[in-house]
């Protein structure tokens, strides 16, 4: 067995010395059989099952997830997208996976491999170059079809009409006295079902996501520039600006020039070479005709409209069962949509790739890198950008998905917050419901969640702020994680946020230094668990502040594992109880919980809660973890002969 990482070594270390052995034991014990106990919930993840059971590896699979999705934003010359396909596959453990290429068995993948072949050739330009595209496109949308063979009739009427019906039934289902409806608890039950099957059509969908996320990397959309400048155009009938059209249907390809747009994006491609442009529903693939979609914008200040144009739904990108790729390669753009934007799936793959520029995103809900039962990204590689919504958005996911944001650098601000009511009616004041930010939650009791992360990796000075259940969080078999890679931040939530594990569920909010400020309404949050949940919250240094109520900064109850892991700096706690390495309620199991909070480096902090102090170990049997150790790091700490 491989050796446990120093914080849980300090941690059994802590209880052993405190008495509480025997309930931390207990607490453990039960942890180890809760996956046992909903054997027959539907696509549960290993990760997410041993994380629950073995609370100790969460950050190491954390660490894992940021890696995964940040792999490609560090490279300066070379493919940045290689490779997602199949770190798509082994976090969603897609049986069956296989990329397209010469070996592929699945004969329709090789062809498509040899298709994009002939498109990165450089020999072929022009219309030459086009028509290769049209059958680059052409086949995609013969495999996506293929893909979604095993659904049954019921299913897929669900899946391509009942997805509107089902995310108005989501969103009034959160209303704290309102009741819905028989037809859309109808609508709610049907997707449900849906859900249950979302592994179905993966294999090939991830196959052709990885063809089509090719033509995204840098070097290809320049080459394509280079080897389409020729072409001239008008051409007779089509929008203004348009130079050339190669196709039909789901082989349709439209390329239009510089002089800057309003474009209606009905073909299967389309490539512009520049100028400020309007797209109206860039990159839908939201219906069985139309399951592969991808919009090129080579540059410009762009900006971008849902399908009805500023008062409709769906878009930019936004895929229902099929393959959405839209991909915006340099300029200061805007991004506006409704519901179901910006980055937004319903088992399918959706992605919006910026590669540059300052870039505003809004949108109301289930969008900005939000998946029900799907995969979708939103990458902005770099520049000062800001993202709006309202809730279950910014790295969201419902079902077995996998959903996420990621930005590079820059100094960034995020709102998920003041639209969605509480759905508690209970929780204070200005208190909103968010469900956004790095949270995945399933269905009780028959679908479990999946994997939702916002992954900042600059060291920007970033502000964040989202309503209830946001920021690192799952519910019922989710794992979600915030993940901010330094500066001096500012982070506010409100009840269930920063870091929180909830219903069998695992939420982690990491930040990697700065002078931040985490300020949190209403109770639950900052490294806090919840009925069978582990919660993390990991500062890795920097002078923080931590002004939140009840419940939190390593508080956990209903025999939940809350941890929070301070690695330096001189730190304010002030916080309600139950909180700073606390424990509360635990009628449900009758048994008790794991509440923790160490903090190293020896610097001078403050607490509000009894019997918490610089050079203090505290353990009660509740079980209660409180150390501010001298020590400088952990493993200095694990390693040495007293716990001081």
């Amino acid at each position: 067995m491989d050796e446990k990482p120093a914080f849980w070594r300090v941690i059994e270390r802590a209880v052993a010395e405190g008495g509480a052995r025997a309930e931390f034991d207990v607490v453990l014990e039960h942890m180890a059989g809760v996956d046992a106990a909903r054997a027959k919930v539907a696509g549960k993840f290993e990760r997410i099952r041993r994380g629950l059971g073995e609370p100790w590896i969460v950050p190491a699979t954390a660490a894992d997830l940021r890696d995964a999705l940040g792999r490609g934003l560090e490279v300066r010359r070379g493919p940045r997208f290689a490779g997602t396909d199949a770190m798509l596959a082994d976090w969603l453990e897609v049986e069956g996976f296989e990329p397209a290429g010469p070996d592929a068995a699945h004969e329709g993948l090789g062809e498509l491999d040899d298709i994009f072949n002939e498109v990165a050739d450089e020999g072929r330009v022009g219309l030459d170059l086009l028509e290769s595209l049209s059958r680059l496109m052409e086949l995609s949308q013969a495999l996506l079809d293929e893909s979604l063979a095993g659904l049954d009739d019921a299913s897929r009427e669900q899946l391509f009409e009942g997805t509107a019906a089902f995310h108005e039934a989501w969103y009034r289902n959160h209303f704290p006295e309102g009741e819905l409806t028989p037809e859309q608890s109808t609508a709610v039950e049907n997707e449900k079902a849906l859900l249950a099957r979302t592994s179905a059509n993966r294999p090939l969908l991830l196959g052709v996501a990885g063809v089509l996320l090719r033509l995204a990397e840098p070097a290809m959309l320049d080459s394509l520039r280079a080897r389409l400048a020729k072409v001239r155009g008008p051409v007779e009938g089509e929008e203004p600006d348009t130079l050339a059209v190669v196709g039909e249907g789901p082989g349709r390809v439209v390329l239009t020039g510089k002089k800057g747009t309003e474009h209606r994006a009905d073909a299967a491609l389309a490539i512009d070479l520049g100028g400020d442009d309007t797209w109206i529903g860039a990159a839908v693939a939201s219906s069985e005709g139309a399951l592969a979609r991808v919009v090129l914008d080579l540059a410009g200040r762009d900006t971008y409209l849902d399908a009805g144009g500023g008062g409709g739904y769906g878009g930019p990108a936004f895929a229902v069962g099929g393959a959405a790729l839209l991909v915006d390669r340099r300029g200061d753009d805007r991004y506006l949509g409704k519901r179901l934007a910006n980055g937004a799936s319903v088992l399918g793959f959706a992605a919006l790739l910026d590669l540059a520029g300052d870039d505003r995103y809004e949108a109301e809900d289930f969008s900005e890198g939000e998946a029900t039962g799907g995969i979708a990204l939103l990458v902005d590689l770099e520049g000062d950008d800001a993202y709006q919504a309202w809730a279950f958005a910014q790295g969201s996911g419902i079902g077995s998905g996998f959903a996420a944001l990621v930005d590079g650098s820059g100094d960034d601000t995020y709102l998920a917050d003041l639209h969605w009511p509480d759905a508690y009616g209970d929780s204070g004041p200005d208190v909103y419901h968010g469900a956004s930010q790095g949270y995945s939650t399933g269905i009780r009791s028959t679908v479990a969640g999946g994997f939702a992360a916002l992954v900042d990796l600059g060291d920007g000075r970033d502000r964040y702020q989202a309503g209830s259940f946001s920021l690192g969080g799952g519910y019922y078999f989710g794992f979600g994680l915030k993940y901010d890679g330094g500066g001096d931040d500012e982070t506010f939530g409100s009840r269930y946020g920063g870091g929180f594990g909830v219903h069998q569920a695992i939420g982690v909010l990491w930040d990697a230094g700065g002078d931040d400020a985490y300020t949190f309404r209403s109770v639950a949050h900052t490294g806090m668990a919840w009925d069978e949940g582990v919660g993390y919250l990991l500062e890795d240094g920097g002078d923080d502040t931590f002004q939140v109520g009840e419940l939190g900064c390593g508080g956990a109850a209903q025999t939940g594992i809350a941890i929070l892991i301070d690695r330096g700096g001189r730190d304010m706690h002030h916080s309600g109880k139950s909180s700073e390495g606390g424990t509360g309620s635990s009628e449900y199991h009758d048994k008790p919980a794991l509440g923790v909070l160490l903090d190293f480096g020896g610097k001078k902090d403050t607490y509000s809660a009894e019997g918490r102090a610089d050079g203090t170990l505290r353990v009660t049997p509740g079980v209660e973890v409180f150390l501010d150790s001298r020590a400088k790091t952990i493993e200095r700490l694990a390693a040495g002969k007293k716990l001081e």
